[in-house]
């Protein structure tokens, strides 16, 4: 007897469900494909429970005949390829003829079409990949597809699902996209009968984008363009400098209006901001590419999410030059600078109370700008080590921290200014003042959220914050948490939440940025982060936003504050992301350097 056998065409339809279907986003995804290449211009989405339940995707496309739609449901059956030579050149975002009956072997479904020449449509009942029903249908010319009880008979992928709103986010985030890559068909998509979102469908890709991430983020947005290589056209909006999140997710590629997944691209669109963004902060941006199909090779993934493009260097030195050529020809403006034309003898600038105040006082011939952050009443001391001066002086005992004594220095003065220099017994110490503020910065906000139920500062005007269906579903699912962390909101609609309070002695006028981080913080692959892990993350963002930055000018007094705040730290010699704020150069080292010894 042969080792080897023929799978039947049950198995063999559900290996290649496996494949294509790998939970409900992945069948909105593949029929709204399939809507967009029939050519719809109205596209309606509705699920239940997060798609587990039903899916159903209405559009006004060409529709099919019943000979069609039966031969539609047989595998490698497509209209978009003829033979291998097609493979080079393909155009539609669906070829594989893989779609329909890989959903139809994990579900129960009904199929029901028309075309535009026929006066009655055709429905097809199918359970488990069979047909069991069939006959005419009174129906508007285009395609209707429901599907129910997805992995019904495949307990194995079921049981892997996430929860309904979990899995609704994902589908949600599947239409954002398509919508994105798609701005002239208008997009309707709602979950449990509630309207999530609807695209305008006017071809202007700045409207969809304020559809999917609200107005005031679309009004950041900068136009990029770049049509002149005949094999080659980049379009698309990215966002201003001061627009940022703290991962990629936000930023789209699309290439021949399919969305996927470039790291390339991706990468490339970082690289055009360089020292634009502050580390670990990342743009906003919807970058789309029009490239000939003969350079672009669709057929490397199952589900088609990712491509394989025969130029790369190329795309990616272009899409670098025209995203960064955005960036240069807007207008950028240095936070906190005072703007050309203000008095600059003007000592205090009138602020919110709490807000970073700027200084100018004169410096020899120049102007130095003193920043006012550091507080006047400095925390207990419980290093051993002091910051020398004029008055008072600190004395620090060996008793209070034995195993790794701050040391006793005198400032000197300021390099760069990024570096505050200053000398003690043992020779020159240099502190990176950004890093040292930020120690000083995290613990004392994580001294704030440590306890069960952190203090709260209102603020004086709330904020709108416009979400996206998957931040609401996160923001609701870990509400209590961000409640005890301090944060105070509610929901003024479905997708948009009014802050109302923030964690005591943040800095204002972040909050939005605050909440944004722990929603992508949560969102994450992978993740499930203890209360722990999320107090870090807030105070260590927080933190670095907050604190001064390299090329800030201190006084004298503002610096030594700075000192005598790191060594009263927990821990002084680490900024929270594990950088060094202090080096030592020894006086041996010092001695060597200038050949004394």
């Amino acid at each position: 007897m042969p080792n080897i056998a023929i799978l039947d065409e049950a198995t063999a339809n559900q290996i290649a469900a496996g494949e294509v279907v790998e939970r409900p986003a992945s069948v909105v995804k593949e029929l709204v494909e399939n809507s967009l290449d029939a050519g719809a211009t109205t596209i309606s989405v509705e699920i239940e429970q997060g798609g587990l339940t039903r899916i159903v995707v209405r559009d006004n496309g060409c529709g099919m005949d019943e000979e069609d739609a039966q031969l539609a449901l047989l595998r490698h059956a497509t209209s978009k390829i003829r033979g291998p030579a097609d493979l080079s050149r393909i155009t539609t975002l669906g070829f594989r003829g893989e779609a329909l009956p890989s959903i139809a072997a994990v579900s129960k479904m009904t199929l029901k079409t028309r075309p535009a020449s026929a006066d009655r449509g055709t429905f097809l009942e199918i359970e488990g990949g069979k047909v069991i029903n069939s006959g005419p249908a009174a129906m508007a010319p285009g395609t209707i597809v429901i599907v129910e009880n997805l992995f019904y008979n495949t307990p194995a992928r079921k049981k892997y699902m996430k929860s309904p709103g979990t899995e609704g986010g994902v589908v949600g985030d599947y239409i954002f996209r398509l919508a994105l890559a798609r701005p002239e068909v208008a997009i309707r998509f709602t979950h449990n009968r509630r309207r999530i979102f609807t695209s305008p469908g006017t071809g202007k890709l700045l409207e969809v984008i304020a559809a999917v991430y609200g107005s005031e983020l679309a009004r950041e947005m900068l136009p990029v363009g770049d049509e002149s290589r005949d094999w080659l056209q980049i379009r698309g909006y990215t966002g201003r400098p001061g627009l940022h999140r703290s991962n990629r997710r936000q930023i789209t590629v699309l290439i021949n209006g399919r969305y996927v997944y470039s790291s390339l691209v991706t990468m490339a669109v970082c690289d055009a901001y360089h020292t634009l963004l502050p580390a670990g902060r990342y743009p906003v941006a919807v970058i789309s590419l029009t490239v000939t199909p003969e350079l672009l090779d669709v057929n490397v993934h199952p589900a088609k999410l990712e491509v394989r493009l025969a130029r790369e260097r190329e795309v990616v030195e272009a899409v670098t030059r025209a995203v960064r050529e955005a960036l240069v020809g807007s207008r950028l403006v240095i936070p906190g600078a005072v703007p050309p034309g203000h008095d600059a003898g003007i000592r205090r600038e009138k602020a919110l109370p709490g807000a970073p105040r700027f200084f100018l006082q004169e410096a020899g011939h120049q102007r130095a700008l003193v920043s006012g952050r550091l507080p006047c009443n400095l925390p207990p001391a419980r290093k051993e080590g002091s910051v020398a001066e004029s008055s008072p002086s600190y004395d620090y005992t060996a008793t209070d921290y034995a195993s790794s004594p701050f040391p006793a220095v005198e400032y000197v003065g300021q390099l760069m200014p990024t570096y505050l220099l200053a000398t003690g017994p043992q020779g020159l110490y240099i502190i990176d003042q950004h890093a040292a503020h930020e120690r000083v910065l995290y613990e004392k906000y994580l001294a704030a959220l440590a306890g069960p139920g952190a203090a709260t500062q209102m603020l004086v005007l709330p904020v709108n914050v416009f979400l996206t269906h998957r931040e609401a579903h996160l923001l609701e699912a870990h509400g209590e948490f961000l409640a005890s962390l301090g944060f105070i909101f509610d929901f003024f609609s479905q997708d948009t939440v009014v802050l109302r309070g923030v964690p005591l002695d943040f800095p204002p006028g972040e909050g939005e940025s605050y909440l944004r981080d722990i929603l992508a913080y949560l969102d994450e692959a992978g993740r499930s982060p203890s209360r722990e892990d999320l107090v870090h993350h807030l105070a260590a963002q927080a933190a670095c936003r907050a604190a001064i930055k390299a090329g800030e000018g201190l006084s004298a007094m503002a610096a030594r504050a700075l000192l005598e705040q790191l060594a009263a730290t927990g821990n002084p010699f680490t900024c929270p992301h594990g950088r060094p704020t202090i080096i030592h150069l020894s006086h041996q080292e010092l001695a060597q350097r200038f050949k004394r010894c």
